[in-house]
């Protein structure tokens, strides 16, 4: 062990490399602590390797950042050992982290992750690539800050990402897919990078791992990994929705930039009133035990309060979401259970109430259609001037009865849905030389409220099936459907000419939850695959086939008979479902 590296007194050794050895030193001149890398000696006449060891001390002494390890001093390539010091980190590194606390919240993996993307930012803006973003290259200091560290193949564009005997420069586990393939790497290589760590630090392992390193690179150029949702069900679907995105095998589906990915995962952690990420993670790397005791009710409480505002606004999806969230955390949480069956109930009642407007419309249509007419008399329709024209309907105002003329034919094909405009008034009379067209309404599904031009919203129903329209663009916004469908806008050019104008639209079904109770936890398998999920907490199921499909599911555990069972789900509700799994027989012992 070397005793003394210039105006350096060694210490020990805190640590071990390929390339160089860290020690724990003391700069006799100015009397501080620091961390020196030194190269190892076999490697010392080694050009390359002496060339990465300048490039990683002038890199990152061009790089001023609170995450980013400092540089104190460089030997020079001229030297006889080379070596490089810096700030002395007192650790431990993000792996032995990870090794040490077998659970970490899922805000905390997102606040350490936001402080290694503001780094990333930092170099990127630089023009520096690190390219070797890993756990053991992200230290804690001070039980309070996160260290970016180790840019040694940083910014090698030319050296295609292969070393003088054929290695992929890079830590298999964690390298892009085109940084495998010696293809360019750019700003997004580091995120996907990135989304490795954030995968790690949410579930508790690696999103790619095999029996060696070739099965790793395969597994990355396949882009196949385990959904993080499924290891760990407590970081939730929007937090899922960003690791997913950073490991995209495609560069461009990937986050653009550290910036973005940081803005996302801001917002995650907002959701539960975290505003200072530093601030939170200094907290909890005091005691993590204690702080996970306390924070945990933090999250249900926030989660439910998320669940409840988002289920009020009618975003079933994000109020599942949050649902979730807290089920994972406790599965038995009466709240969320009670929201649950509430939803259910709320929807049953709409469903009661849409039935009674509808005989309500039906005795209010009679009273117009059949017994009024009879009360009042009959007002001769041959004696109006021909040259009256029958005004554009504008709602929300009543529509009048049809006036006789001469038959509609449909010689006009759908209008077909085009770019969204901006709302503007309609005429109210058709001026002379622009004939207005006849509309019929035909939305899937009907029970929606129709708004035209930015008129106020009516229910699609007899009353509202048929309407005249002056040719040209017009904005149609669908709402409504009892939570069935998504809100909808969609601009609709009307053409000229006489004749009928069938304007058919088909809404976007809301995804079904499904929520399976069971005598033993259990995995959730929907046709066949398409949908997984864990007993006890809301699975989304999509209703691609209408507001009301048929799903098979199958439940499985280990020890248990798998049950295999179809249910009826309806787009925008929770349906319960509650199954008994058997045990499996004992294979009685031989003899």
């Amino acid at each position: 062990m070397l005793s003394r590296v210039g105006k350096y007194d060694i210490v020990d050794e805190i640590g071990h490399g390929g390339m160089a050895t860290v020690f724990r030193a003391r700069d006799t001149l100015l009397s501080r602590p620091v961390a020196l890398k030194v190269m190892h000696p076999h490697l010392q006449g080694a050009k390359e390797a002496r060339a990465r060891f300048a490039r990683e001390a002038l890199t990152v002494a061009r790089l001023k950042h609170p995450s980013i390890l400092e540089i104190y001093d460089y030997s020079g390539e001229d030297s006889d050992t080379s070596y490089i010091a810096t700030e002395l980190l007192t650790g431990p590194t993000l792996k032995q982290f990870v090794e040490q606390e077998k659970e970490i919240p899922p805000e905390i993996a997102a606040c350490i992750c936001i402080a290694v993307a503001r780094a990333l930012g930092a170099a990127h803006a630089e023009g520096v690539v690190h390219r070797d973003v890993k756990p053991e290259n992200v230290m804690l200091h001070e039980g309070r800050t996160v260290k970016l560290t180790d840019f040694g193949i940083a910014q090698l564009v030319d050296m295609q990402s292969m070393t003088t005997t054929g290695q992929v420069l890079g830590s298999p586990a964690h390298m892009a897919p085109e940084q495998i393939e010696g293809r360019e790497c750019d700003a997004r290589s580091d995120i996907f990078s990135l989304g490795t760590v954030l995968y790690l630090l949410a579930t508790g392992e690696l999103p790619f791992v095999g029996k060696n390193p070739h099965q790793v690179l395969k597994q990355i150029g396949d882009g196949r990994f385990r959904d993080p949702l499924q290891l760990c069900p407590k970081i939730g679907g929007r937090l899922r929705a960003i690791i997913v995105k950073c490991l995209q095998i495609d560069p461009n589906l990937r986050y653009p930039s550290a910036s973005a990915l940081e803005a996302d995962l801001l917002a995650f952690i907002g959701e539960t009133g975290i505003t200072d990420p530093g601030e939170l993670l200094a907290e909890y790397l005091k005691d993590p035990a204690a702080f996970n005791v306390a924070f945990r009710v933090r999250v249900i409480e926030g989660q439910i309060a998320l669940g409840e505002s988002a289920y009020q606004a009618g975003d079933i999806a994000r109020a599942t979401d949050a649902w979730n969230r807290v089920l994972a955390y406790d599965e038995h949480n009466p709240r969320v259970l009670h929201a649950v069956q509430r939803f259910g109930r709320r929807l049953r009642l709409r469903k009661g109430m849409t039935i009674a407007g509808a005989v309500l419309a039906c005795c209010a249509l009679l009273f117009t259609f059949v017994i009024a007419p009879r009360l009042r008399k009959p007002v001769s329709v041959a004696s109006r001037p021909a040259h009256v024209t029958t005004p554009v309907l504008e709602a929300p105002h009543d529509v009048a009865p049809p006036t006789p003329g001469p038959p509609r034919t449909h010689d006009a094909p759908s209008a077909r849905p085009e770019h969204r405009a901006a709302a503007h008034p309609r005429p109210v009379e058709k001026p002379v030389g622009n004939e207005p067209r006849h509309i019929v309404l035909r939305p899937e599904p009907a029970n929606v409220a129709i708004s035209i031009d930015g008129a106020l919203p009516r229910d699609f129903g007899p009353s509202f099936r048929e309407l005249d329209l002056m040719p040209g663009t017009h904005v149609f916004k669908y709402v409504g459907a009892h939570e069935c469908c998504v809100d909808e806008e969609v601009s609709v050019k009307i053409p000229e000419g006489p004749g009928t104008t069938v304007l058919e639209h088909r809404l976007t079904f809301r995804p079904a939850g499904l929520y399976v109770v069971s005598n033993t936890p259990a995995n959730v398998v929907v046709d066949r695959g398409s949908v997984a999920g864990r007993t006890r907490s809301i699975i989304q199921v999509p209703q691609t086939g209408g507001m009301f499909q048929t799903h098979e599911i199958r439940v499985s555990a280990d020890g248990h008979k798998d049950m295999v069972r179809e249910v009826r789900l309806r787009a925008g509700q929770v349906e319960t479902v509650d199954i008994v799994l058997e045990k499996s027989k004992d294979i009685p012992a031989p003899g």
